[in-house]
């Protein structure tokens, strides 16, 4: 410790985590204590057992080790670190079997979280390069909304059966059967007691992958793929009735947009534009009143006269976020209107998502999910 803070000539705030041993948690106290009063460090130990004293990290149970320790330990770093660039690993002296899992934990950050090590008897300090290696998101990427089921923070009794897992997979038995076989052959997940969870690797390149990917547009793209199929039976297999899924307008290179579903109903004349928003923020109601009604729907009303020139124009908007918090937003929602000349009518509408609304066979049904928002 006092090598790395001369390498990297900073103050440190140091955590001492310890095994699930009495002697570890021991050499914590006698650490502590010693760096007490020395200028440029402060030093934490949380001896409270399951705290900075790592509930399962122990030698006897290889089973216990993997399934409790492992996890446990991540749980608690991810609890300390405030963001990875600011974060050092010391693995020097640590419990053998852990180093491979902090070295790769620090390898996924590419040179955010650099590791340091001295070997044994030397004096040298080390810091482990970083290794050309590169992850295969793929199998998180296929199967998100699967993992959101299984994610780190789940408890056990909410845990899915294997049954119930393959379920978030695939709608085909042999995919999902198939897709599950790989996901246990690449120590992704794993069954125990009939439940699935993630394993330490598992949970760490999920961790990983949520932290580099935009979760909330990857959620709101399947959203809206569910509202397209929600209107699409609504209307059913009618020739009368033409339903887009991000129809485009504008001229090439000028683009007013896409609508997330457009509706062209022959038999009422009327043409439903339907957008669908997370509503949770300003920029949401913003972009309904910048982008949608006063850019999208002249393009849709310009696009409408080559053919359906006595069609109304229709706007329904689907907002995904809570009713509470939807309420906060009620004066941006009168802005959007009043900036409406085109629409006939504006319908807002807040859809209730349930957990399980990511899962392949979940449906948006009318009586269950969505209410008019006045």
């Amino acid at each position: 410790l006092l090598k790395i803070k001369d390498e990297v000539k900073e103050n440190l705030s140091i955590h001492l985590i310890t095994t699930d041993t009495i002697l570890s948690p021991l050499a914590a106290e006698i650490i502590k204590e010693w760096f007490e009063g020395k200028e440029g460090f402060e030093v934490h130990f949380e001896k409270e057992y399951g705290k900075d004293v790592i509930k399962g990290l122990q030698v006897r149970n290889s089973k216990e080790f993997e399934e409790q320790g492992l996890m446990n330990l991540f749980e608690r770093i991810e609890k300390i670190i405030d963001k990875p660039e600011n974060t050092i690993f010391n693995i020097t002296g640590g419990y053998k079997a852990v180093v491979p899992f902090l070295t790769f934990y620090a390898q996924l950050y590419k040179n955010k979280i650099p590791t340091y090590y001295i070997f044994e008897i030397e004096d040298e300090l080390i810091k482990l390069p970083q290794l050309p290696i590169s992850l295969d998101f793929d199998l998180i990427e296929d199967n998100f909304f699967a993992f959101e089921v299984i994610h780190p923070k789940s408890l056990k009794e909410d845990l899915p059966t294997k049954e119930e897992f393959l379920l978030c997979l695939y709608n085909e038995k042999q995919e999902a059967e198939e897709a599950f076989k790989r996901l246990q052959d690449e120590r992704i997940i794993i069954v125990i007691d009939n439940k699935v969870k993630l394993t330490v690797y598992g949970r760490l390149i999920f961790n990983f992958f949520k932290q580099k990917t935009s979760i909330q547009q990857l959620k709101g793209t399947l959203v809206e793929l569910k509202v397209f199929e929600y209107i699409f039976n609504k209307y059913g297999n009618n020739s009368e009735v033409k339903i887009y899924h991000s129809k485009p307008f504008g001229k090439k290179g000028e683009s007013a947009g896409e609508a997330d579903v457009l509706v062209v109903d022959k038999i009422n004349k009327e043409i439903r534009v339907s957008e669908v928003k997370s509503g949770g923020s300003k920029r949401s109601f913003e972009d309904i009143k910048n982008k949608t009604i006063q850019k999208l729907l002249p393009a849709v009303k310009k696009w409408a006269e080559k053919k359906y020139l006595d069609f109304k124009i229709y706007l329904d908007i689907y907002l995904y976020r809570s009713a509470e918090i939807l309420e906060k937003f009620k004066e941006y929602k009168k802005k959007c209107e009043g900036s409406n000349n085109i629409a006939k009518e504006i319908k807002w509408y807040w859809l209730k998502v349930e957990k399980n609304i990511y899962q392949p066979q979940a449906k948006i049904e009318e009586e269950k999910h969505i209410f008019e928002w006045r």
